[in-house]
Parts: C-alpha cells; sequence; structure tokens
C-alpha cells in the first residue's frame, strides 16, 4: 500500500507519492577502527515491507543500529519522515515513529509481562495496551503476572514484537524475528507483522529465512561486505543473488 498526498491546485491536482517513511544516505558505519557499512543508502516507502538480507557479517545488524540511533555513522544520515536525525538519541527517533525490536529476546526478564508492556506504552492507557496485547496474542493474556524471563523463547518474541503496535509507529525494524522459534511460532510472528503492515506501519525486516522475508516483502535490498549489492522487487531477485549473496538455492526454503 502507498499513501499519497496531494499537490496544491485543488481537487483536480496530480496525486505525488508520499515522502518515504525511513531513508539512510550514503552511511559509513562501524566499531572502533573496523569498518562495517561503506556508503549504504537505502528507502523505506511509507506503509511497505522492505526486506534486508545478506550473509551473516553483512552488516545488516549494524545498519539497523544506525538507522534507531544505537550507534553513531562516521559518514551520511538517516532522514525519518522527512527530518534528519542522524545525531538524534534513540528515544527522540522513538517519540519520531521509529520502533526497533533487536535480535534476541528483547524483553526485561526480571519484570512482569505487564509490567514490559508499561515499558513500551506512551500514546495510549495501559490497559488498553494490555487489551491489545492480549487480542493479538492470547497466551500473554495468562502470563502477565509472570515475570518476562520465565516465557517460553516463542512468548518473548510475542512480548517483544507488542511494542510495534503498542504505540503506533510509522516504522518498524525487525532484526531476525524467528530465529531459534518453532515453526508455528513463526507463523503467528509473521501472522502479527502482517496485521500491523495491513493497518499501514512500515517494516524493515532483517530474516534468516530467505524466502519467507521475499514472500513478506515489496522490496528487497541485499548487503553483503557491507554494500548494498541488489536493491529492487522480490520477483526480480535473480538466481545469482541467491547462490553467490545469499548461499541459498533459489529452489529451496532458506
Amino acid at each position: 500500500m502507498t499513501v499519497t498526498e496531494t499537490r496544491p491546485g485543488g481537487e483536480g491536482a496530480a496525486a505525488a507519492p508520499a515522502a518515504p517513511v525511513l531513508e539512510v544516505r550514503g552511511l559509513d558505519a562501524g566499531y572502533g577502527a573496523s569498518a562495517v557499512l561503506h556508503d549504504v543508502s537505502l528507502t523505506v516507502p511509507r506503509g511497505s515491507v522492505v526486506a534486508l538480507l545478506g550473509p551473516n557479517g553483512a552488516g545488516k545488524t549494524t545498519l539497523l543500529r544506525v538507522a534507531s540511533g544505537l550507534l553513531r555513522p562516521t559518514r551520511g544520515e538517516v532522514i525519518l519522515d522527512g527530518r534528519d536525525v542522524t545525531r538524534a538519541r534513540p528515544y527522540q527517533r522513538a517519540r519520531g515513529g521509529l520502533c526497533h525490536i533487536p535480535e534476541g529476546r528483547g524483553v526485561y526478564p526480571s519484570l512482569t509481562v505487564r509490567e514490559n508492556l508499561v515499558l513500551h506504552t506512551w500514546k495510549r492507557n495501559v490497559d488498553d495496551a494490555v487489551e491489545r496485547a492480549v487480542a493479538n496474542f492470547p497466551i500473554l493474556g495468562s502470563k502477565l503476572s509472570q515475570p518476562a524471563g520465565e516465557l517460553s523463547g516463542g512468548q518473548q518474541q510475542m512480548l517483544a514484537v507488542m511494542r510495534a503496535y503498542l504505540d503506533d509507529p510509522a516504522v518498524v525494524l525487525v532484526d531476525e524475528v524467528s530465529m531459534g522459534l518453532a515453526p508455528v511460532i513463526v507463523d503467528q510472528i509473521y501472522e502479527f507483522l502482517d496485521r500491523i503492515t495491513q493497518a499501514g506501519t512500515s517494516l524493515l525486516l532483517v530474516e534468516q529465512y530467505v524466502h519467507r522475508a521475499l514472500g513478506a516483502a515489496d522490496r528487497v535490498c541485499v548487503l553483503t561486505k557491507g554494500r548494498i549489492v541488489f536493491d529492487g522487487r522480490p520477483e526480480d531477485v535473480a538466481e545469482e543473488v541467491f547462490e553467490h549473496y545469499l548461499g541459498v538455492d533459489p529452489n529451496h526454503g532458506g
């Protein structure tokens, strides 16, 4: 789905595409003397799903960390909803509509499920947030007073991804959401992600299961050795991209 806006000039004026919800332009970034990203540019159109794929060590997580403000680039810009947020702190980007769900179980293990939900709620009241969480993942309803660290891995991931829904972010960065989960849980997580994208939320999705990501994506970017080597539609990903850059047989799941 693409959101459009009307140009000045009345009802008969032509519609123009809305500005991308997230852009990174000419990014260089790394850790200390180790350079990871090299002149990376990427756009997430409003209301779309962009899959960011690549082999281990390509720089995918680093790119998400730069976009969310956890890592400062050495060069380049991060544009969120038309505003330059390159020097903005993570909480400022969150208030501007960006949500980052990091790799691993992004929960506070010593806090209860309800307390975890409260921490990611600032636009709506707590009861409403809990109701939304339980409506999406009913199992959480019986776990509200339980420490999050006592949940199963799948239940922790359900709790973690709820931050992508509680305060209606404009764009969500999702890093390896299916890692270590049973297929039935992965299905539930992707059904949830599909619901929020149908409601207009944009996703930048890092996913180890290439065919799962391609099935969800409107656009695909392939990152290898810190550089974008493919940027296009899922149906245009050629076999050599699968085999050379992703290490996946295009005729089988991966």
